[in-house]
Order: C-alpha cells, then sequence, then structure tokens
C-alpha cells in the first residue's frame, strides 16, 4: 500500500508549586461584592447580580434497582432534581439525549443513574467520552465513590483509560469486563486498531448500550468532524462484534452550547425523520430543577497591565480569606503572572503565596494534577492560575471567586469559567479585559451580553474529504466494510471517496 495523495483526492471529490500550610489568613468567608467593589474605585465599570434560585426536587424513584436506591443515599442524596427525573424517563424509553442545563447542576449523575440502573438490570455496558485527561480523572473519581456504595457481587465495574494509563493497567481494567469504560476519543481511536485480538474488547462492544460526551461544545471543527468519524467507527465496531449500533443511545451534556439539539444530531449521525409518525428520537433537556446560589459578576475597565493588576485584585481577595482561580489563555502567561504575582506580594509582605497558589495547564502529569487539586480540596491551597484545562466541568473545592484575565474567546468559554466559582453558595465573577484587544473592549463596552447573548453555535464538516479519508482507511483496518455500506455508516459522499483511494491504491 501506498500513501494517499490527498490533493488528487480532493481535486476528485471536489471537482509546579510546593504545598505550604497558609499563615496568619482569616478564615474563609463568602464574597462581599462591596469589598471588592470599593476596592477597585474608579476601575469599576460594570456589576451585575445574578439572583438566587431555589431547587426543584422530586423523590428518587422506587422503581430503580435497591442497590442503586442505596447507593444514592450513601452519597447524600435523598432527592433527584426535576431534570435528573426528566433525562432518567427519556433514557429509560429508549431515547438520545441532549442535558443543557446549567453548570453545577449534576448532568453527570442525570446520565449515570439511568446507564447504572441498565448495567444492574440488563449487563449492558457504557463508553464515556472525556475530552481532557483532568476531566476522565475527575469523573471517574465521583464514579467510583458513587459505585463503592453497590454491593460488591453485583457492583459494575469501572475502566477509566487516558494516556497516562500504562498499557499493562489498561489490559488488567479491560479483564475485568467493566460495565463502564471512561476514556478520551484519542484513546479509543488508538483502541479500535486493536479490538481485532481483543476478546475483552469485544465483549464489550457487544454489550454497548450507551454512548456519552460530556462537555460536548467542545466538539466543534475539525475535532467535531474527527468525532463524528470516530463515532461512526465505533458503530461499525459494535455491528462488527455481534452489537446492535441502531439500539446505541447517546447521551450529550453541555451547560454552554447555542445549538444543542443540532449538535447531538450531527454528533450521533441522527437526523429527525421527516413525514414519519414516529416520535423524535433525540430528547432536548434544558429546564434545570437546581439551584444556584446568588453570584456577582463584575466588569474591570480595560487594562494594558494585566499582570500587574490581576496580582493586586487576587492579593486583595486572599487577604479576605477567599479561594479562587484566575484563569488565563496560554501556559506563557500563567507562568509570567505567577512571577507577578510573587513579586507584588513581597512588596505588599503578603505571606506564604509560595505555599498557596499553583500554576494548572494541560501538559500536567497525572500526579501533578492530584495533588494540586487535592491541595485545594484541603485547603492548603487558596488560588489556582489555570489555562482553559480547568474549565471544563471539574468538581473542584468550593471557590469563591473566579478571576478572567483576558476574553476566553467566546461566551461558551466566558461562562464555563465563571462557572467554577459559587456552585453551593455565594461566587464572585471579575472580567478583567484586555485594552489591546478589540474583542475585550467589545464586551467592555457590552458588558449586558456576557450574561444575555445566546452562546456560540458549534459547527463542523464531518465529509470534509481528507478527514473522512484517513476515517475510512482506519475503518478499513479495524472492522471492515463492505463498499455497498459505506454510506449507511459515513454518508452519501463515503462511496465516491473510498472509490478515489482504491484507484490511488490507498484503500
Amino acid at each position: 500500500m501506498q500513501p494517499p495523495n490527498y490533493n488528487s483526492l480532493l481535486q476528485n471529490i471536489l471537482g509546579r508549586s510546593h504545598f505550604l500550610q497558609p499563615e496568619n489568613l482569616p478564615e474563609p468567608d463568602r464574597p462581599d461584592a462591596d469589598n471588592i467593589i470599593e476596592f477597585l474605585g474608579d476601575e469599576l465599570l460594570w456589576s451585575e447580580t445574578i439572583a438566587a434560585r431555589k431547587p426543584r426536587f422530586e423523590s428518587i424513584p422506587t422503581t430503580l434497582p435497591k442497590p442503586l436506591r442505596r447507593a444514592l443515599k450513601k452519597q447524600g442524596i435523598q432527592q433527584l432534581y426535576s431534570h435528573q427525573v426528566e433525562t432518567l424517563n427519556a433514557i429509560r424509553e429508549g431515547k438520545d439525549v441532549i442535558l443543557s442545563t446549567d453548570t453545577a447542576s449534576g448532568k453527570s449523575l442525570s446520565a449515570y443513574v439511568p446507564i447504572l440502573e441498565s448495567i444492574l438490570k440488563h449487563q449492558y455496558t457504557a463508553l464515556s467520552f472525556y475530552g481532557l485527561k483532568a476531566l476522565t480523572s475527575d469523573q471517574g473519581e465521583k464514579l467510583t465513590a458513587l459505585l463503592e456504595g453497590i454491593p460488591e457481587a453485583v457492583r459494575p465495574q469501572l475502566a477509566m483509560l487516558t494516556g497516562d494509563t500504562r498499557k499493562e493497567e489498561r489490559e488488567r481494567l479491560l479483564e475485568r469486563s467493566p460495565g463502564i469504560i471512561g476514556a478520551t476519543p484519542e484513546l479509543i481511536h488508538y483502541a479500535l486498531r486493536g479490538i481485532y485480538w481483543s476478546q475483552p474488547w469485544q465483549q464489550f462492544l457487544a454489550n454497548l448500550r450507551y454512548v456519552l460526551l460530556d462537555e460536548a461544545h467542545a466538539y466543534n471543527g475539525a475535532y467535531g468532524a474527527n468525532m463524528a468519524n470516530l463515532l461512526r467507527r465505533l458503530k461499525l465496531a459494535v455491528d462488527r462484534y455481534g452489537g446492535n449500533s441502531r439500539r446505541l443511545q447517546f447521551i450529550f451534556l453541555s451547560a454552554t452550547v447555542g445549538n444543542p439539539s443540532q449538535l447531538a444530531r450531527s454528533l450521533s449521525g441522527r437526523r429527525r425523520k421527516r413525514n414519519s409518525t414516529q416520535s423524535d428520537r433525540l430528547v432536548w433537556i434544558h429546564r434545570s430543577g437546581a439551584g444556584m446560589p446568588e453570584r456577582e459578576l463584575i466588569v474591570v475597565k480595560p487594562t494594558n497591565n494585566p499582570n500587574p493588576d490581576a496580582a493586586k485584585i487576587l492579593l486583595f481577595l486572599l487577604r479576605q480569606g477567599l479561594r479562587g482561580i484566575c484563569f488565563c489563555n496560554g501556559r506563557a502567561t500563567i507562568k509570567n503572572l505567577l512571577a507577578t504575582l510573587r513579586t507584588e506580594a513581597a512588596s505588599q509582605k503578603y505571606p506564604n503565596i509560595e505555599g498557596q497558589t499553583a500554576i494548572f495547564y494541560g501538559g500536567l502529569t497525572g500526579e501533578r494534577r492530584s495533588e494540586i487539586i487535592s491541595g485545594l480540596q484541603e485547603g492548603r491551597m487558596r488560588c489556582l492560575l489555570s489555562t482553559s484545562a480547568l474549565e471544563a466541568g471539574i468538581d473542584l473545592a468550593e471557590l469563591d471567586f473566579a478571576l478572567i484575565r483576558g476574553w476566553p474567546g467566546s461566551l461558551q468559554g466566558f461562562r464555563q469559567r465563571i462557572g467554577r466559582a459559587g456552585r453551593k453558595n455565594k461566587g464572585l465573577a471579575i472580567f478583567l479585559p484586555l485594552e489591546r484587544s478589540p474583542l475585550d473592549r467589545y464586551y467592555a463596552q457590552h458588558p449586558e451580553l456576557l450574561l444575555s447573548a445566546p452562546a456560540e453555535r458549534v459547527s463542523f464538516n464531518a465529509r470534509y474529504p481528507v478527514d473522512l479519508g484517513k476515517h475510512l482507511m482506519c475503518a478499513a483496518v479495524e472492522s471492515g466494510i463492505e463498499s455497498d455500506r459505506l454510506k449507511r455508516y459515513f454518508g452519501k459522499t463515503a462511496p465516491h471517496i473510498a472509490s478515489a483511494l482504491l484507484e490511488q491504491g490507498a484503500l
């Protein structure tokens, strides 16, 4: 086989910090907006209070398996939010679900209650996709805690697989016949190649019923196109090894997406049936039953000195005994901000800034990530400087504030970031725009849009010939595919692309 000529194909188709115990700090208190407003003085541009919302509860259905009901109560869950019960009922009916309730509204539990019910009753399996290793680890810990409440004799096995999981450990986890596998898309992309030789993977796919995609708004552009095609290959592998891809149920979770239903259909490949008396298979659930504490959003005047200004704001908040996070738009920026924060702390004679702060980014080792998060949860850490790596729905310890240094590029990203603070108690979010950025200045001039404007729509082209051609070559090696079924799995352009690749000798 020779490598494909993609130009010809297009023509054919187209025409770290150590932890020390903080010293001499007041006990943490809830953020007081009046204090920060007084501190900012003339630099304050705009503020808005987001009113608290009371939760809407429903009883845990008695029809859930008794071991699962007991496990929920051991976690302190005596009732479910209304949207969690709505999700349970939709999945019981065989529906695909896109759940787009607020941040910290219990979306993961909404999905895993019906998944665990089905595993306990029917021994189905579930595959969960997480776009970040840190998110995979976080969700794994929460799910493990829930599973530990189920008696060992009937407890579903869990395997969380990322690039940090050594090959020997992956094989050991798979040999335990997991009911749930959580993984990054990249890992599943590579794993499909070895399923032909793996009995545990074949057994898992034969029983696969649920495919969960957390933080679904992240699957945008080329990333979304590749994810859609990976799911097509997954369906093919399911059918190849004794399962039924038509019975798969897709569950999508996202707090911030402008076109939830369209995104869900584009990723799953399932279109709305026209001229059909059948009800739509996809259910969109967006009315949250979760309570929400009061939150304050403050916008500061655009600055030409973002690091010094951010450092001053952070130190003011830390002096009040608050804990929080500062988001920046790059690894170099958080490192520079950390240096500026240390200098400012020394100038103000603020004690032990080294022991209270750390930087967080995607390239950290799993051990270092766990060290930082545990330090925050145990109260030894008071401030994180982070890239978008903590933008996703990772459950951190209760944070009082979130400082956004510079526009993150989208309303999706902005709302994910401010959602890290005030998840249980009153929260404070501060936006520090950059004078040199037109988008920062625009949102400083129109701050009301930060809360009222619809989030961006997610879009991608899963039929782009070069990308689709690569996935067709992967599918041919992984599972094999009859030429007359190309259209069913990969769309109407797939036969033409396959023909072009065959002519080139690449397929």
